[in-house]
């Protein structure tokens, strides 16, 4: 799904596409501003919600802090109808999908990128990976989400050095 202020429509996307689903984990990055985790939130008012507010970086991008969300999610009972829900870039998505494709073999997922880079490149494809001490993406699967939301209004809280990554990845896929 793509558009301008869609972001309040994800519960009802949910409700809709996801039927069975009654717990959903969202793994947000703690920078974005505060308003957007609250407008997704409230969209999902009907729901059992546990969010995890992470550091976008390389370093949570790890076996060990997957772990620690995966035993969260099966302390709290997360069965396969349930959601888990990528709210933040590349990082948080790849961290978040490969949770979810791990979790008693697969919890739905949804991507809702925030940066361009992730809206244009790391969000397509269902690739999922996390990194080890031998290097970056190391350790992975593939695992399509049951759906993309793109909002384009979010990108208006992005840095300039962002947007400008984004078109860098633009370009090169045009070219």
């Amino acid at each position: 799904y793509f558009g301008n202020n869609i972001l309040n429509t994800v519960g009802r996307l949910i409700k809709k596409k996801l039927p069975n689903v009654k717990k959903i984990c969202i793994i947000s990055d703690n920078k974005l501003p505060k308003i957007l985790l609250k407008k997704l939130i409230k969209s999902l008012k009907k729901y059992d919600l546990k969010v995890y507010k992470l550091s976008a970086n390389e370093k949570t991008k790890s076996l060990n802090v997957a772990n620690k969300i995966i035993e969260q999610l099966l302390k709290d009972n997360f069965n396969k109808s349930d959601c888990v829900i990528a709210f933040g870039g590349g990082i948080l998505g790849d961290l978040s999908s490969f949770i979810s494709n791990l979790t008693k073999r697969g919890l739905k997922f949804i991507n809702i990128p925030t940066t361009l880079l992730a809206q244009v490149d790391a969000s397509i494809g269902g690739k999922t990976g996390i990194n080890s001490s031998q290097g970056k993406n190391l350790i992975g699967t593939f695992y399509q989400p049951d759906f993309v939301l793109s909002d384009v209004s979010i990108l208006k809280s992005l840095p300039k050095r962002e947007m400008i990554s984004g078109y860098g990845e633009i370009l090169k896929h045009s070219l």
